[in-house]
């Protein structure tokens, strides 16, 4: 399957404890980037200080660098890069930076797996953006 046709797939597909945004993210680095990333059990209702707390905590970001940010909300990092989403300052949600697509996929909970733009992301509340590639 190509490249739009596998991202058209995922689109609309609904959240769940076991198709949460880190299992989303897993499914993409596997099946675009051929990375894999540890499974995490994701309770059925997850509160946001259950989410940040496994975001902070989680061994998985030893293997993973911070991408510089450029000024302007250039984004320099490569197609593939791990995006830590946050309201404030801590992060509680995780996506895929797509670079051709100039867009991140990730699973919201009310929504499903969407793929949005930056712009669009930060307008529904997730001020920060933080880019991740492996080391």
């Amino acid at each position: 399957m190509d490249r739009p046709a596998y991202l058209r797939s995922l689109i609309g597909r609904p959240w769940s404890s076991s198709a949460s945004c880190w299992h989303l993210a897993r499914e993409v680095e596997r099946e675009m980037f051929g990375r894999e990333l540890p499974d995490a059990e994701v309770p059925s209702l997850p509160s946001w200080r259950w989410m940040i707390e496994s975001i902070e905590g989680h061994p998985e970001r030893a293997r993973w660098r911070e991408v510089e940010r450029r000024p302007h909300g250039l984004v320099t990092a490569a197609d593939g890069a791990l995006v830590l989403m946050a309201r404030s300052n801590r992060p509680a949600h995780i996506g895929v930076w797509l670079r051709p697509e100039q867009a991140i996929i990730h699973a919201d909970q009310g929504a499903g797996v969407m793929l949005e733009l930056m712009t669009t992301l930060r307008a529904r509340g997730w001020a920060r953006l933080r880019f991740y590639e492996p080391i």
